[in-house]
């Protein structure tokens, strides 16, 4: 059996057991029946039998069949990610070198050859999230134990506690997270696996381009994102900012401590530096107290001694020698045969400095234009206490910027370009203010011009910046404002990358995202790497030369049919009966509004990321392919096939395509019609489903969708009978709740988090 089927029975297995021994022997006997009918359902027998089945189970047996199979799927995804670690450390052993590897790329890149590039990853706080901290601690830990039995260990016992635990535990917040709460998640990223899996790259790195810049940084928007978030302040802004230092603090008295302990080097065998004992003696000087308390401790042991004020200096907080006095012991091993000594531990906490510094990722803040044109007292203070980077959000004119240069001090003021509009209009305003760095964002266009269009849109507009820059011999950020779905412009990060390519970027990584890519150590590190290979690759290769007036046709009328739907006068109605959109205000998974309280009509003040949300959890997903069908369908396939082998855009396109629609069900999402009164938009929804499946399956030449990523594909499969009754069961309870029956919320918002689990992508 392979090691990840094992896994994951193994834990449906303790997962079974712990259900008899917390609950009682019918509500497996429940949950293994409402499976079997799902998997029956998606055999062909229909699924009036399962509607059935769970429409008679009590309210409170709905709850518990719906914890269950949302337990069962965060099991499965932590086994999933662990097989991924698996699977490198096996590549590792064999000596095989993935095609997303920093070794790949650096190998493609002349060794003589200069790498210019530059990669930043800004960590936000964007309400998709529906995992708590204390539940993502847990899975850090079942990975842990899942490594010591492909070691032979008995860990089962472990396991069982680690899946009651998780059960004891509430995996719906009881109240919606504060801007603090927020930060602290965000921290507990960097504190579990980023400030090493960051290290460890830059390593890597630097052992093919020794004395090179550190082409990673880190940033957040969490405690400075204001943007329709009355809850951020100058308040949060510096709360972030301590934490952070906090944080970084006692990591680093940590390692000096750990790194006092390895240097035991003795001077009376060894020499030492002059420039080492003249710090050692400044440092009894300035610091004559604490020289007093160690007394003669470690006189023979100067590094030991030196490391013992280092360590007292942090304790007072950040100092600007730190790094010197790194630097003065390192020369002083390298100089007395200590070169392996210095490569070490020593060599890696120097490596931690350069990327982290005292303030770990620096907080960016963003406002909305329309903030700076009146700005109240709250937004005046947060603007007045940013530090290096305001976004502007909404911007339409030069002039939005420059209303914010006028209200701070920081030095680098990035205007967002969101809507199709405003992405026309980004060249014009870029060569008025020629600013180091713009943003583009992938949600706001998708919502406004649908899914292939944004991208066209984005692409265009970089494609104009870029040559901007390039007349002007400035260098240009680009950033991307990428969410985690397709119809957010996610997808993996590697290829979306090699699809835009720019020498220095900047990157979003934006809810459920950051815990899948970034909360096991060694699935940081790969996802880091991805990310720089894919920067380092893409500033080498450049773009192809390909006609893009194809490509810009087939964007004209995907829109055009999109539109057509969203300016339907049945749409939001139906929207807001088909999918729980108005629910998921219910959901504390975010301190920011779902929409945006300045606009009254509803799918304008309506956020992108609950709009695709919403009809993630029907399993529809409908903003990320509604109008390549129609639009695909009106090209000579010969030319949409060429595109797709000749063109990186196009490819990550159409693949990501690709993904959303093998994990788009809409057998299931049709189970949602009975909550709808006028179900007439349901007949053209369900046919441009059909036809941008079949023209998908047409430009890569396969038989079903997914058929040259196996692994992916029987994933989806394996997953889709867990998932459908937890559909089932939403339908439900969306009819009970809407029904006035207020005892449904509870479980109706663990189905919303269970949906979410099953499909590892929310917003």
């Amino acid at each position: 059996m392979e090691p990840v089927r094992r896994d994951v029975r193994l834990l449906g297995d303790l997962l079974g057991r712990m259900l008899v021994e917390q609950e009682d022997a019918s509500l497996l006997a429940d949950v293994e029946h409402v499976r079997a009918l799902a998997r029956a359902a998606r055999g062909g027998a229909g699924g009036e039998e399962l509607r059935a089945a769970v429409d008679a189970l009590p309210l409170e047996r709905q709850a518990g069949v719906l914890r269950a199979f949302a337990l069962y799927f965060q099991l499965a995804n932590v086994a999933e990610q662990h097989n991924r670690i698996r699977r490198l450390r096996d590549y590792a052993r064999e000596g095989r070198v993935s095609g997303e590897s920093l070794a790949a790329a650096l190998d493609e890149v002349a060794d003589e050859q200069p790498v210019d590039v530059a990669l930043k990853l800004v960590l936000t706080a964007h309400p998709t999230e529906a995992t708590r901290r204390t539940v993502l601690a847990a899975h850090v830990r079942i990975a842990g134990l899942l490594a010591r039995l492909d070691d032979g260990d008995d860990v089962t016992d472990a396991l069982a506690a680690e899946i009651t635990m998780l059960w004891q535990a509430d995996e719906v917040r009881t109240r919606r997270p504060h801007v603090e709460d927020e930060i602290r998640s965000g921290l507990w990223f960097f504190e579990q696996s980023l400030i090493d899996a960051a290290e460890r790259l830059l390593a890597d790195y630097r052992r093919r381009r020794p004395g090179h810049a550190a082409p990673l940084r880190f940033g957040t928007w969490i405690g400075g994102d204001a943007d329709g978030n009355p809850a951020t302040t100058a308040t949060t802004l510096a709360e972030a900012r301590d934490l952070a230092a906090a944080l970084l603090l006692r990591r680093y008295r940590a390692d000096v401590r750990s790194l006092a302990a390895e240097l035991g080097v003795s001077s009376r065998l060894n020499a030492v530096s002059e420039e080492l004992l003249d710090s050692i003696a400044r440092d009894e000087h300035e610091l004559a107290g604490y020289a007093a308390e160690i007394g003669d401790q470690n006189l023979d042991e100067p590094y030991r001694r030196k490391l013992s004020f280092v360590w007292r200096r942090l304790q007072d907080g950040a100092y600007d020698a730190f790094a010197h006095d790194l630097a003065t012991i390192d020369r002083s091993l390298r100089a007395n045969r200590g070169a392996r000594i210095a490569d070490g531990s020593l060599a890696a906490l120097r490596r931690r400095l350069e990327l982290f510094g005292f303030d770990l990722a620096g907080v960016e803040v963003r406002v909305h234009a329309h903030d700076a044109v009146d700005p109240d007292a709250r937004i005046r203070a947060l603007l007045a206490a940013a530090g290096e980077t305001v976004i502007v959000s909404g911007v339409a004119s030069a002039e939005d910027v420059r209303r914010v240069q006028a209200l701070t001090r920081a030095p680098n003021v990035v205007p967002l370009f969101e809507s199709v509009e405003a992405l026309r209009a980004a060249p014009a305003i870029y060569e008025e203010l020629l600013c180091r760095e713009v943003m583009v964002g992938y949600s706001d266009s998708a919502k406004d011009a649908g899914y292939l269009a944004a991208q066209w849109e984005i692409r265009s507009a970089l494609a104009a910046l870029t040559e901007i820059a390039r007349r002007h011999d400035v260098t240009l950020t680009v950033f991307h404002g990428r969410g985690g779905s397709a119809g957010r412009g996610g997808g993996p990060t590697f290829d979306a990358i090699l699809a835009q390519p720019h020498s220095h970027l900047k990157i979003t990584e934006q809810g459920e995202t950051i815990a899948f890519k970034y909360g096991l150590r060694e699935l940081a590190h790969r996802n880091l790497e991805a990310a720089l290979a894919a920067t380092v690759l893409a500033a080498h290769r450049g773009e192809p030369d390909v006609d893009t007036t194809l490509l810009a046709s087939l964007a004209d009328r995907s829109r055009a049919v999109y539109r057509a739907l969203l300016d339907d006068e049945r749409l939001v109605d139906f929207f807001r009966a088909f999918t729980p959109v108005d629910e998921l205000a219910l959901l504390n998974i975010g301190s920011r509004p779902s929409r945006r309280p300045e606009d009254v009509e509803y799918l304008a003040s309506l956020r992108a990321i609950p709009w695709v949300f919403a009809w993630t959890q029907t399993r529809c997903l409908l903003p990320a392919w509604y109008g390549c069908g129609a639009a695909f369908a009106e090209v000579d396939l010969a030319d949409l096939r060429d595109l797709y082998a000749r063109w990186p855009f196009f490819r990550t396109l159409v693949q990501n395509l690709e993904m959303t629609l093998a994990k788009s069900s809409m057998e299931i999402a049709a189970e949602y019609l009975e909550l709808v009164g006028d179900a007439s938009l349901w007949e053209p929804i369900a046919a441009e489903h059909a036809r941008t499946v079949a023209a998908v399956l047409e430009i890569v030449e396969a038989d079903e969708l997914l058929d040259r990523h196996p692994v992916v594909q029987r994933s989806i499969r394996l997953r889709n009978p867990y998932v459908d009754p937890m559909n089932a069961i939403q339908v439900s309870l969306l009819r009970r709740y809407r029904g006035g029956d207020e005892d449904a919320v509870a479980p109706l918002l663990r189905s919303i988090a269970g949906i979410a689990a099953g499909l590892r992508n929310t917003g």
